[in-house]
């Protein structure tokens, strides 16, 4: 396990989260406002732009830690839109080669371009200085999945953050999934419960969260089923629906802390500077904070504007 000093470190806490979640399904809109492919064939073509020759097919699946029939699948794909050509081998002809084509190049810049186009839209870019957060967190996230070459892989940072925050959101899921046994939402309101310290209402923890009301509450019912929150009502409002961590909710608070951070230790920091690793951080306590203080700007225009009926 690779060693990292304290200053090295930082605690994955929840609004490092709704960063993520929000960087997440900005990216995958932009993936599919420009294109048919899923992350998982996009990730193949940006693999093989990055490639200075023809790639073996089952070491470039050996390479993306995919199996083989899911390997041919997306190649299937690829190949059927003229993204990529498939050679039979000189030495072997059961092996096939891969080449990305002018017209898989042409793919990717446009994908960029809508990857782009989308962060810039859900992020508030106007201030200068969240501008060069968003930019330096998107190199970040380019850096983390180290790349085939790097001269070709500079050219579309946001197409390999799009891949990354993919990877990272698919094995920090299943990482905590075999740590505790529950989802990335329950683990997500279990956090969030650990942090505040106090009861919260199941509506308050959805926004906090960027979650839709609807997950948020069908996560808190599985957490009472496990026995790791309780709810609670308040007899001035009696329609309000609070929840608070049980002694073993505690518990597997530090237990999914522990694991998120060990995860980021080792996978998603490793490759990243610590100016890089500062500029994820900032994503999520500056840029967020910035947004969530435009909502409550707005809610409180909206009271204002309330009158008697």
């Amino acid at each position: 396990m690779p060693s990292t000093s304290a200053k090295d470190k930082f605690n994955l806490d929840s609004t490092y989260f709704v960063a993520f979640e929000m960087a997440h399904e900005t990216l995958r809109q932009g993936l599919a406002a420009a294109s048919s492919l899923n992350v998982t064939q996009y990730r193949m073509l940006t693999k093989l732009f990055q490639a200075t020759r023809p790639v073996n097919q089952g070491e470039l699946g050996k390479l993306l830690g995919m199996k083989p029939n899911a390997v041919t699948q997306a190649v299937d794909a690829l190949v059927a839109r003229d993204y990529v050509t498939r050679e039979a081998g000189e030495v072997d002809g059961r092996t096939r080669f891969l080449s990305i084509t002018e017209e898989g190049r042409a793919h990717i810049a446009a994908v960029n371009e809508s990857l782009v186009a989308s962060l810039y839209a859900n992020f508030p870019t106007g201030n200068p200085t969240y501008r060069t957060i968003l930019e330096a967190a998107v190199a970040a996230g380019a850096s983390i999945e180290p790349p085939l070459n790097a001269e070709a892989a500079s050219r579309f940072p946001a197409s390999r953050s799009l891949v990354s925050i993919e990877l990272i959101r698919a094995e920090t899921e299943r990482t905590l999934r075999e740590a505790t046994g529950a989802s990335f939402n329950e683990c997500r309101i279990v956090q969030r419960l650990g942090e505040t310290d106090r009861p919260e209402r199941v509506g308050a923890l959805a926004e906090a969260l960027a979650m839709s009301p609807v997950n948020a509450a069908r996560a808190v019912d599985r957490l009472v089923q496990r026995g790791w929150v309780r709810r609670l009502k308040s007899p001035r409002d009696k329609k309000a629906v609070y929840v608070a961590l049980t002694d073993e909710g505690v518990y597997e608070g530090f237990l999914i802390g522990a694991t998120v951070n060990e995860l980021a230790a080792t996978r998603l920091w490793k490759n990243l500077t610590p100016g890089q690793r500062e500029a994820i951080e900032q994503v999520g306590h500056v840029v967020v904070a910035d947004l969530d203080a435009q909502r409550q700007a707005k809610e409180q225009a909206a009271y204002d504007l309330l009158q008697e009926i």
